[in-house]
């Protein structure tokens, strides 16, 4: 993905946390937060794959949702 579709993704992403925070608890949330979130991990570089992981802790912190810390180990044992 280019620059602009990441970033159009992350939008999309932040403006759906209302919705998702709203019609899904606990489990539910992160089981949709995650798909979202890895279907845009998945579709970017590695030379973005970084940033994307940022933006999109801040989209949770912006929530004041702290990250799964099973996705953060998985991300980075991606990374190596």
């Amino acid at each position: 993905m280019t620059i602009p579709e990441i970033e159009l993704q992350l939008t999309s992403l932040q403006s759906a946390m209302p919705r998702l925070l709203q019609d899904n608890l606990g489990t539910e949330f992160w089981i949709e937060f995650l798909d979202r979130a890895d279907a845009i991990r998945n579709h970017v570089s590695l030379d973005h794959y970084d940033w994307v992981t940022e933006r999109i802790y801040e989209v949770l912190a912006s929530y004041g949702i702290s990250t799964p810390s099973q996705w953060i180990l998985s991300a980075a044992a991606k990374a190596d």
